[in-house]
């Protein structure tokens, strides 16, 4: 486990009663995403160097605040935000959750609208 820097001093993640620094989050997500080329997908969206990104999966460096926003503003952001709040508890989080899932749910309910529509014209 990697030491953590001082922005995330007092941080870190629960998970089964044990501290997940976040950096571990961000590897473990960029793992799940990027299976193949992890540090170069990762390097990418982060605005860093390869080089810097495989330090930070190997553990022996920890991403900075620029790059976190980078991740965040990234098309990986919100799966970067599940992942450092996984497990927080907090309920403006379980809120949040709650309604991308709605608007999730609702935009399916209008894809599944459209396709009767579609369906009812061919029949005519």
């Amino acid at each position: 486990m990697s030491a953590q820097c001082s922005l995330f001093a007092d941080s870190g993640f629960t998970k089964r009663g044990k501290r997940i620094p976040p950096v571990e989050a961000v590897c473990a997500m960029a793992r799940r995403l990027w299976p193949s080329k992890t540090a170069v997908n990762l390097a990418s969206r982060a605005e860093i160097s390869e080089r810097a990104a495989k330090l930070w999966l190997e553990g022996r460096t920890e991403p900075g605040a620029d790059a976190l926003v980078n991740l965040l503003r990234s098309d990986a952001g919100f799966e970067l935000l599940q992942s450092i709040m996984n497990g927080s508890g907090t309920r403006w989080w379980s809120e949040f959750e709650r309604g991308v899932h709605i608007a999730e749910l609702e935009q399916q309910l209008e894809w599944n609208r459209q396709q009767i529509e579609k369906l009812k014209a061919r029949a005519k």
